[in-house]
């Protein structure tokens, strides 16, 4: 496989050139990034504006489309992949990208230990996100606000199977890592891994979902590096969504303790387990670093240092804080 390298001059020399054209990359990407979380956001608003404007106007069909459950659900992924998407695709033509590994398969038996350290680190790392909603509770007098719960909770179970555990992952997987992991793993895997990874937990646009989507957006990327494709990763998102989406809510409208009880433990064996292997396997990570003459530290300032992902940043920040705060 041919690895792209923006550039090619010797010595330190190098370095200068190639911290430029890194900036120039990563604001791009972060630019691009920006812009699909804001035209997702505020085209879901025109979209509700004008499904109400038409409700009024006496359509049928639009009232009955505003009071059914498939509404939020519908909004939400139009305005995401049908306004958003596309303009990311546009902004991002002129970054460069990888070509896809060679394919790797992966056995039944790893498969298996990869869903169980994606879980465990969900599982994890949420912890600190409900530290951090427990705070803001304090702060605020009341629950701190949560958009997914509140959809997944309100919606018929259903819906919650049909676009929060098939195509999520399928989308969300093709953006994330596909289209963006392929463009930033030409700067180095450990540079591709976190960068994707942050992009994944800022877009989420929630507090209390952005430590776990980092993590597992994380292993997620280092998955797609090693398997050449997201096949396995959209399998792996499917299986988490499924557990804490749809079955966790199951058990809670079930309302039984012996259920929740058995549940639990089950979940607690998963995460043990998860971190076992996890634990065991540390030491067989290896990150190649793409042949850019940068430290790691060096890419991952450039990469955080630039216009456009700053703008992402504070962009993700204030919906975080109004959904934690206003919601």
């Amino acid at each position: 496989m041919t690895e792209y390298t923006p550039h090619q001059p010797q010595g330190d020399e190098a370095r200068p050139d190639y911290r430029l054209r890194a900036r120039r990359e990563f604001s791009r990407i972060g630019w691009a990034c920006f812009a699909m979380m804001a035209l997702a956001q505020g085209g879901a608003l025109l979209l509700m504006l004008l499904c109400q404007f038409l409700a009024m106007a006496g359509s049928r069909g639009m009232i009955a489309f505003l009071q059914s459950e498939w509404f939020q659900w519908v909004i939400t992924d139009l305005a995401n992949y049908g306004l958003g998407l596309p303009v990311l695709l546009l902004m991002l033509r002129r970054v460069p990208k990888q070509p896809s590994a060679g394919r790797k398969r992966v056995t039944a038996k790893q498969f298996g230990a990869l869903a169980l350290v994606s879980y465990a680190v969900v599982y994890l790392t949420n912890l600190l996100g409900l530290a951090v909603n427990s705070g803001i509770s304090a702060l605020r007098g009341e629950q701190a606000g949560d958009l997914l719960s509140g959809m997944v909770s309100g919606s018929n179970p259903w819906l919650v199977f049909l676009f929060g555990v098939v195509l999520a992952p399928l989308l969300e997987e093709w953006v994330f890592r596909d289209i963006l992991l392929r463009r930033l793993s030409a700067w180095g895997e450990g540079l591709a891994i976190f960068g994707s990874a942050f992009l994944f937990g800022l877009f989420h646009g929630n507090l209390g979902q952005f430590f776990y989507a980092f993590a597992v957006g994380a292993v997620f990327a280092y998955v797609a590096l090693r398997t050449g494709g997201i096949r396995y990763t959209v399998l792996l998102h499917f299986l988490v969504n499924l557990l804490g989406m749809t079955v966790s809510q199951a058990v809670v409208d079930a309302d039984n303790p012996v259920l929740t009880a058995l549940f639990g433990w089950c979940l607690l064996a998963v995460v043990a387990a998860g971190t076992v292997i996890l634990w065991r396997h540390r030491k067989k990570v290896r990150l190649r670093c793409g042949g850019i003459p940068l430290t790691e530290p060096e890419k991952r300032r450039l990469f955080l240092g630039n216009s456009g992902v700053i703008a992402m940043i504070v962009l993700s920040a204030a919906m975080m804080l109004y959904v934690a705060f206003w919601y």
